[in-house]
């Protein structure tokens, strides 16, 4: 059989440095060569997501924003994107604005950061991919953003007391989707809007069946799409909910393959 693998990058096919290892591009290419499909499913936007794309050599869509946006990267445009609402957005910012919490927001024109919003994460991009411009306003508002179509607002958590407490606060404050991308970090999405049922959709309009789609992926943010089939794999380096959601659990960390491990089973097939 043929199968359609999907990757989640954070913390699966990086490493804890952001880094994508040259065995990766390698398992890529052998399961491209055997007629399998391989997609990238991220809670990263595009300009952040670019290079790993084109180390890959992935050149027909992915998923970007957490579910927000489906990118074709053959004509360079997204076929499917949903923002979030305006009233949403303002909920946001209020809460976070009150309870002086940093926040970055990604548009469909560039990346709007608040002053206190730790840059290293970006930072750290800019040093290792030169080459791709990362465009960033310092000072985000609600007036600099409001005529842009917002697909998240990534809220920067110092510690999981913090995370604790305004998970489910922020919650009550909005109907947009709140999830965990990342260690102490919350993504506000588009209300409804997932990783997993964004793929589910892609994955209805091109006809792959579910029992063809294996899965990967680390954090809360992957939970839906781990839950679409019994080929998904939590890493065993991430979270409960992950694990909770997924049928296996890999054996290896992000940082020793694991991925590869797992995909040399159906390599074998």
């Amino acid at each position: 059989m043929k199968y359609f693998f999907v990757f989640d990058l954070d913390g699966t096919l990086l490493d804890d440095q952001k880094v994508m290892k040259p065995e990766v591009k390698q398992m890529f290419d052998r399961l491209k060569a055997a007629g399998h499909d391989t997609f990238v499913a991220t809670g990263r936007a595009l300009e952040i997501t670019q290079p790993y794309l084109d180390f890959l050599g992935i050149d027909t869509a992915c998923i970007l924003n957490n579910g927000a946006v489906i990118h074709d990267l053959k004509t360079q445009s997204n076929v499917y994107e949903v923002g979030i609402s305006r009233t949403d957005i303002q909920s946001t910012l209020d809460y976070l604005t009150a309870h002086k919490i940093a926040y970055s927001v990604s548009t469909s024109n560039a990346l709007y950061t608040t002053p206190d919003y730790q840059l290293g994460y970006y930072d750290q991009f800019m040093q290792m991919f030169p080459d791709y411009p990362l465009i960033n306003h310092t000072g985000a508002s609600f007036t600099d953003i409001a005529q842009q179509t917002v697909y998240k607002i990534l809220v920067q958590l110092g510690s999981d007391a913090a995370h604790k407490k305004h998970e489910p606060e922020l919650r009550t404050h909005v109907s947009a989707t709140v999830t965990q991308s990342m260690e102490n970090y919350l993504s506000v999405l588009p209300e409804g809007i997932t990783k997993g049922g964004t793929l589910h959709k892609y994955l209805l309009e091109h006809n792959v069946p579910l029992d063809r789609l294996v899965v990967f992926g680390d954090n809360d943010n992957d939970a839906e799409m781990l839950a679409l089939t019994h080929h998904s794999y939590a890493m065993i380096n991430g979270s409960a909910k992950a694990k909770a959601a997924a049928k296996h659990v890999t054996r290896l960390t992000n940082n020793e393959l694991g991925v590869i491990d797992v995909v040399a089973q159906y390599e074998a097939l």
